[in-house]
């Protein structure tokens, strides 16, 4: 292993999956000394106290050493050991070493945790050897550490270097007790002494450090941090030119063609951007190299908390998944997953089809009727049923309203946080308090025979094992999970592809024929929804063309690179991840309704990065393939049952963001007649 590749392992969170903190000066100092200290055990360089000699400039074959070994040679006049380390430690060198020893520790088996997390792979855990390329395996670097603090050896030079670099950063104090730490003091400077990049990398941090102090102007090195990070931000262009004086980019945030305009701005701007909004500012990432970062990266310099912490606060919870990243977010989502899966749906097929056609025996015939407090009804009843066991049909309006001012006061930011101290939320939220008391009563006991466990099995059973990382005051916001998961995604869905259906007949034709062979004998089976083709299509094409969360709200919780743009610690990112959806470099004529997008030979949603209406990365829905089959379902259910029109027949959608994507109760049809 390489030292950059040696300091990963130590600087990761082994419960969290995170990078630990260290002060980003002595990180990239760090990374650019590791880089020289692999060049001078390969003997291409050499090195005093003060000069560094190219000594073979022949490449080692090795991606995370051999471009800084390109640069020296290419020097036209010798540097020295100083110049070299600020040179590999400017951001852009330093995080791009970074992120490739990192891919390189994924790889090579000794990180995994795949689209959730990264920890250190269970095979190093149990064995304390790393597998290395050579096929032969290395001892575990912790122990290694310890092996040269605790003897009284003369270390190796290599040793030397590694002790050096734990020292820069600090991370002694994570490997060892306060005690431990008095006990091999003099044993640590000792060593790091012995190295002379090590001690010119200390060099370089502290000759940084002075001339930030010494800055006019300034008495510490804090308002110099402030002002890198302003001129990050600075670089960064803005959205439409910064939009209105005091509302910024407000208006066209709200209106319904969110994705169209950050899209619009994508190819404006480019892949960063910056929006403003009254008292908030965001760092936009938009496009499919965006999108590949969040899914590869995203998960060392991104967390939820900020962006959702309000929201669990609202709640009464201390977090929940949503809010949650690194070690015990990938235990969540692991225990959680099953409860979510798709197989739940698939095996109740029957009752999600029975919850539906009771909803539409209530329709009223002949007279005009709203589409989406229709459809949410029955997503929330098949919701209720399929994962709680349990019946929420007159709590519909109260979920509806206590999800929605939580939503647009602590998230979207769109209302006033009094509505929260309304009576009507005062009242929504006992109710729904209610709805989780009487859940949590019903699953309070052992799983009945006959009855496979559910998602509040899933949680009562969490809650029991391990109430550390499920505490009681979790419990109640948790088991709402599910409800508040498809109260507006699966609705919202759902009536738009109604919609889409109704100005499409060609499309929806051969839906109808689909419905009624998946009606026909027994009922719909998971054999029989897996033979449909046209139905899934649409399914897709309406998740495109209105994605109900198009973007995602997150903290920088690292500096990092992205697009030649630097992304300051600290910073409020959007992740715009349905831009691409509206590129029309992916999906020509973006606007268009087109099911045939997915067809054998198009398949236009399977480049890298494109097609993310579920989001990406460590947050991706959970109950994502449970979402597509329950618009499945659902859509099969109304085809096979009845024949709608537009009501009036003139009517044009205007979808807005009430909190999320929504067509609004405007759209509205009229049943001609009942079919089954």
């Amino acid at each position: 292993m390489r030292f950059v590749e040696e300091l990963m392992v130590l600087l990761i969170d082994r419960e969290k999956g995170n990078l630990v903190p260290v002060p980003d000066l002595s990180l990239r100092a760090a990374f650019a000394g590791a880089t020289l200290m692999d060049l001078a055990l390969e003997e291409r360089i050499d090195t005093d106290l003060k000069s560094l000699v190219l000594v073979d400039p022949t490449p080692i074959g090795d991606e995370l050493v051999d471009p800084a070994l390109e640069a020296i040679a290419a020097a036209p006049d010798p540097k020295d050991t100083a110049h070299w380390i600020e040179h590999f430690a400017q951001p852009a060198i330093a995080y791009r070493l970074r992120d490739k020893a990192l891919g390189r520790l994924v790889d090579r088996r000794i990180f995994e945790g795949g689209e959730d997390n990264w920890l250190l792979n269970s095979v190093v855990t149990r064995t304390r050897r790393y597998p290395m390329a050579d096929g032969k395996a290395d001892q575990e670097v912790d122990l290694r550490v310890m092996g040269i603090l605790f003897a009284n050896d003369v270390p190796s030079p290599r040793d030397a270097m590694l002790i050096s670099l734990l020292h820069v950063c600090g991370l002694f104090s994570r490997l060892l007790s306060p005690q431990e730490q008095d006990e091999v003091r003099d044993r640590i400077e000792l060593v790091s002494h012995l190295d002379l990049i090590g001690r010119a990398v200390l060099e370089v941090i502290r000759s940084e450090e002075a001339s930030d102090s010494d800055a006019p102007g300034t008495d510490d090195a804090a308002p110099s941090e402030r002002e890198r990070r302003a001129g990050a931000l600075a670089r960064q262009p803005l959205a439409d030119g910064g939009g209105l004086p005091l509302v910024g980019n407000l208006f066209r945030l709200a209106k319904g063609d969110l994705p169209a305009f950050l899209a619009e701005q994508y190819r404006k701007l480019g892949p960063v951007f910056r929006i403003r909004a009254p008292f908030h500012s965001y760092t936009v990432m938009v496009g499919p190299e965006a999108n590949l970062f969040q899914q590869r990266q995203g998960r060392l310099y991104l967390r939820s908390l900020k962006a959702f912490g309000p929201l669990v606060e609202s709640m009464g919870a201390h977090r929940l998944m949503v809010s949650m990243d690194g070690g015990d977010h990938f235990r969540w989502r692991k225990e959680m997953g099953r409860g979510f899966s798709h197989n739940i749906i698939l095996d109740k097929l029957d009752t999600a089809a029975h919850i539906a056609d009771r909803a539409i025996d209530e329709w009223p015939e002949r007279e005009p009727f709203s589409v989406l407090p229709a459809v949410r009804r029955i997503v929330i009843e098949q919701i209720s049923e399929l994962c709680a066991n349990t019946a929420a049909t007159e709590y519909v309006d109260d979920l509806t309203h206590y999800f929605d001012a939580i939503l647009a006061t602590r998230i979207t930011h769109a209302r006033p946080s009094v509505l929260l101290r309304m009576p009507r939320f005062r009242r929504s939220r006992a109710r729904v308090e209610r709805l989780a008391e009487t859940v949590l009563h019903a699953h309070g006991g052992e799983c009945p025979v006959g009855r496979k466990p559910d998602f509040i099995d899933d949680i009562v059973r969490l809650h029991s094992t391990d109430p550390q990382l499920l505490p009681e005051r979790d419990l109640f916001p948790s088991c709402l999970a599910p409800f508040l998961a498809g109260i507006h995604t699966v609705t919202s869905s759902a009536a738009f592809m109604f919609h889409e259906l109704l100005k499409h007949p060609e499309v929806r034709a051969p839906m109808v024929q689909e419905a009624d062979e998946l009606f026909a004998g027994t009922g719909p089976t998971p054999e029989k929804l897996s033979r449909m083709d046209v139905t899934p299509r649409a399914v897709k094409e309406t998740l495109r063309l209105y994605p109900v969360a198009p973007i995602a709200p997150r903290e920088a919780v690292n500096t990092f690179e992205f697009a030649d743009h630097t992304i300051p610690c600290g910073t409020n990112v959007l992740l715009a991840t349905t831009v691409p959806h509206m590129c029309h470099e992916h999906f020509p004529n973006p606007d268009r309704f087109d099911i045939d997008r997915y067809l054998p030979g198009r398949e236009e949603h399977m480049a890298p990065g494109v097609f993310a209406p579920f989001g990406l990365g460590t947050h991706r829905c959970l109950g994502n393939r449970f979402a597509e089959v329950q618009l499945a379902i659902i859509a099969a259910t109304l085809l096979h049952r009845v024949d709608v029109e537009l009501h009036p027949s003139n009517f044009k959608l205007r979808p807005r963001y009430a909190p999320l994507l929504s067509p609004g109760d405007a759209f509205k049809v009229r049943i001609v007649q009942k079919r089954q």
